[in-house]
């Protein structure tokens, strides 16, 4: 490969103008909400959030929406600012709409507010004035324009909410979507903090677009807003209801379940269970009284941890200013690379099965996927469902369109590593098809096989100029909650990332930034030190599906082992849930992450021996 043909960014990229730095607000923290926030970390708030937001900040903005005029009802869903809650809300009523004509109807006063235009053009929405008697999906609105007349109507009050406790919001409709942020309050303006209210028949749509965009909102960000709120402890809640599950979505209606049932074990979600380490928490806590402006980019002392990390890990030298991306942790990365990468009816190839949110990244991009059957070979320790050259091919023979191929190492849900010379193959494809690579590379640090680190395809000959890599310090560094991830690569393909980010949420919050730069800072010891946990318990857990008699596949890395449930004659979805209310084990159907794995279950090792072993004990005496 010593060729290299520029490859175009899509098109949408280039009606986004670049992200614009955000002021800096010359309030910090007081002493006493910086204490309590430092008290809540080292004690273990570190983690992800709930994924609608902490309960008592949604009761706290609850009852400040009403006070303002609101009318009662609706769930409150927390964001990364209010531009996140603009793109999310646009991206639901688009969805809502199905095929409808992509227009958005704008109220005199939204008509050229830039965060708006620009959360249209990232979503292919045309905006239009109103009045003009052309259909549209929404309508935006301040609240003083709000008539409730469209089918999905986006109320904007920017951060008019805090501190004024006027009743601006009176007569807006029980159906409207109520978006904004909490800027009104100095001291919260970098922790970067929005909202959106959402009526029952748009909160599932809505919270798992929210959910594809960036799991949660940083839990940092949100305690601090609920300290500054007042917020008391949440009102008691009812139990979840038990969501009806939905393609690719299974793994939230058992989550639902598990929540109702008592002496759960679970062994489902990929959060770790260790807290961060203590000295990157009181290394961020130690310069909060600092403030400075927001970088669209990312904060260049961020950027620089980054690219040291990255060619301490790699060999590749990224510059910092034009090659490198803070985002709001992976998941966001996964969706800008599509937005800025792949265009409408473009194909994406990826490994099948696959992490559910590449799904909802390329259907928000109109994109297609085209899935890379894996599994099928066997490999150490039992079937290898490391992805495949052979297999690419194969389906690039009969893709139309393909523009993107993204390659995840170590595979989630199966742990597989796609070995060094199938990544060599996979990029002499990408090289004779022009194609763009996302090298997905969040678990890198969690090799468990022995067998060395992963490949990472930007070292490869011809590569640097074509591959996004994308990085996390969530499981690295046991810092789910803080939402920092970052993408480095050409700089043509970082700018478009970077102005698909200034429409989609803007820059991240400065304290996320600065404990993830104290964590990358800290080097490869803490990463070390969670292998040295986590090696045990994945062979405890090989060894103990052994003795069940439940095959596993060959696991190279990361959280999950990938076990083949179909000796006890189930279904996975049936399997998954009677195991649920049977012997209280959560674990997750293999259909949560492809239609064909019905034969499977995904297994996470996140859970203490104890815990583990408990768990496999509870599925020897299950009789299926």
């Amino acid at each position: 490969m010593n060729h290299f043909c520029p490859i175009p960014v899509s098109d949408r990229s280039h009606a986004l103008g670049a992200g614009r730095t955000l002021p800096d607000s010359g309030v910090a923290l007081a002493p006493e909400p910086a204490a309590a926030l430092r008290s809540a970390l080292l004690g273990g708030e570190t983690h992800y959030t709930p994924r609608p937001g902490l309960p008592e900040l949604q009761d706290a903005l609850g009852r400040r929406l009403e006070a303002a005029g609101a009318p009662p009802g609706g769930t409150v869903v927390i964001t990364g600012g209010r531009q996140e809650a603009l793109f999310v809300a646009l991206a639901g009523a688009r969805a809502e709409a199905g095929d409808a004509p992509g227009r958005v109807a704008l109220s005199p006063l939204i008509d050229g507010d830039p965060g708006v235009l620009a959360a249209c053009a990232l979503l292919d929405l045309f905006p239009v004035a109103e009045g003009t008697g052309e259909s549209a999906v929404a309508r935006i609105a301040t609240p003083e324009e709000s008539d409730g007349g469209t089918p999905v109507e986006i109320v904007d009050c920017g951060d008019r909410l805090l501190p004024t406790g006027a009743p601006f919001l009176a007569g807006v409709g029980d159906e409207a979507v109520i978006v904004g942020s909490l800027d009104g309050l100095p001291e919260l303006a970098p922790f970067r903090v929005g909202f959106f209210r959402v009526p029952p028949r748009l909160l599932g749509r809505l919270r798992s677009l929210k959910q594809a965009v960036s799991i949660c909102t940083a839990a940092p960000s949100q305690r601090t807003a609920a300290l500054l709120l007042g917020a008391g402890p949440a009102k008691p809640r009812p139990r979840p209801t038990l969501a009806r599950p939905g393609k690719d979505d299974s793994r939230y209606s058992l989550m639902e379940l598990a929540a109702r049932l008592e002496g759960v074990v679970s062994l489902g979600r990929g959060d770790p269970d260790a807290d961060a380490p203590e000295p990157v928490l009181e290394a961020a806590c130690a310069r909060i009284a600092e403030t400075e402006p927001l970088d669209p980019l990312g904060q260049r002392w961020l950027r620089e941890r980054i690219v040291e990390r990255e060619e301490a890990r790699t060999g590749i030298r990224w510059d910092p200013d034009t090659e490198t991306l803070v985002t709001g942790g992976a998941q966001e990365g996964i969706t800008l690379a599509m937005l800025a990468l792949v265009g409408e009816r473009e194909e994406v190839l990826l490994a099948d099965p696959r992490y559910t949110s590449y799904v909802q990244a390329i259907g928000l991009a109109r994109g297609r996927m085209a899935p890379v059957p894996c599994g099928g070979v066997e490999g150490d320790g039992g079937e290898d469902f490391g992805m495949r050259a052979a297999a690419t091919e194969e389906v690039l023979r009969q893709a139309e369109r393909p523009r993107l191929l993204t390659i995840v190492n170590f595979s989630n849900p199966t742990g597989a590593r796609t070995r060094a010379e199938e990544v060599e193959e996979l990029c002499r494809l990408a090289d004779r098809r022009h194609l763009w690579v996302l090298s997905d590379e969040v678990y890198a640090d969690m090799a468990l096989d022995g067998q060395g680190p992963i490949l990472s395809p930007s070292t490869l000959p011809g590569m640097r100029n074509r591959t996004l890599t994308m990085g996390s310090v969530s499981k690295s560094y046991a810092m789910t909650g803080f939402r920092v991830g970052y993408l480095t690569g050409p700089a043509d393909a970082i700018a478009a990332c970077a102005r698909a980010k200034g429409a989609l949420s803007g820059p991240g919050p400065l304290f996320s930034q600065r404990a993830a730069a104290a964590a990358l800072a800290g080097g490869g010891d803490f990463p070390a030190r969670l292998r040295e946990i986590y090696a045990p318990r994945r062979q405890l857990l090989l060894d103990g599906f052994a003795r069940l008699g439940i095959p596993t596949a060959a696991q190279g890395g990361g959280f999950f082992v990938w076990a083949d449930i179909s000796r006890f004659g189930l279904s996975a979805e049936a399997f998954c849930r009677r195991l649920l209310t049977e012997a209280r084990v959560l674990i997750f159907p293999g259909t949560a992450f492809g239609e064909r794995w019905d034969r499977y279950a995904r297994v996470s090792m996140l859970q203490s021996e104890e815990l583990i072993t408990e768990a496999l004990e509870r599925m020897g005496a299950f009789s299926g």
